[in-house]
């Protein structure tokens, strides 16, 4: 098939050795519906991964895509390996894994991602551009954990979400990502939307058969902790919430917003709704 060649698996480490997988199963550690995982997104440098990681993120996203957070192929394949590497892992928490930004055209990734893909360690892919279900079937059917963008507007969200999964069939991704729609910017506004419409749509049964579900759009240490008790996420994501400046991510402000998330749901439930700022 034409879309098997375009993602043919060629994951190789960077000594030629057959890559390990990142992240074989991905479900909750020991089934902890407490644990939300956090994704630290648009990271630049090796530094700050690392940094990330030690503060307890669970996931480090490179885009590939646009912005100012955009990285080259060198930089990213030097990011993902640091985080493939990581021994921040525990009894209580997942393995590390990257996450790499890419945008398809015309089913095609780029010649940069292509070559990122075939010497680095990275099995899971943040989808943008123009998306359909037989790319995303494609990737499932050549080991990769496809995540896709919704980008929410209305309350309706839901419907154009279903409409992909079930064209999608049995092949699904391992995830889908409600961010905030900006006309201009694909991600990194730091705007929220409502938080209420996912909680509407869950108790309507629109979300019914949904893959994992990650959270992101406006997010920061000082609403995360509401956001994850009103959407109860798998996972939550964080890119210019926690930043110093675009591109560059303030370590106070990454540890406090994993505390925060870490802290949501064993407290008791504020009386804060579920509408979101």
């Amino acid at each position: 098939m034409a879309h098997e060649a375009r993602f043919r698996r060629r994951d190789r480490s960077l000594d030629g050795k057959d890559a390990k997988p990142i992240m074989a199963t991905p479900t909750n550690q020991s089934g902890d519906p407490s644990y939300v995982r956090v994704k630290v997104c648009g990271v630049t440098s090796v530094e700050d991964a690392h940094m990330a990681l030690v503060a307890g993120a669970d996931a480090i996203g490179v885009n590939m895509v646009s912005g100012p957070r955009r990285v080259p192929a060198d930089l990213a394949r030097r990011i993902i390996s640091a985080v493939a590497a990581s021994k921040e892992t525990g009894e209580d928490r997942p393995r590390p894994m990257p996450v790499l930004l890419v945008e398809l055209s015309e089913g095609r990734l780029s010649p940069d991602v292509e070559d990122v893909l075939g010497h680095a360690q990275v099995l899971w892919l943040q989808l943008y551009g123009e998306v359909g279900a037989s790319d995303i079937r494609s990737l499932v059917e050549t080991g990769r954990h496809p995540v896709l963008v919704a980008r929410v507007s209305s309350e309706d969200f839901a419907a154009r979400v279903n409409e992909t999964l079930r064209a999608c069939g049995t092949a699904c991704p391992t995830a889908v990502l409600l961010d905030a729609y900006h006309r201009d910017k694909l991600g990194g506004t730091g705007e929220t939307f409502r938080w209420s419409w996912v909680t509407e749509a869950r108790v309507a049964g629109d979300l019914d058969g949904w893959p994992l579900l990650i959270l992101a759009g406006g997010l920061n240490p000082s609403n995360v902790a509401r956001a994850v008790r009103a959407v109860r996420p798998w996972a939550v994501d964080v890119s210019s919430g926690v930043e110093a400046s675009p591109g560059r991510k303030d370590p106070a402000k990454v540890a406090a917003f994993i505390r925060n998330v870490r802290s949501a749901l064993s407290e008791s439930p504020e009386c804060d709704g579920d509408a979101g700022p």
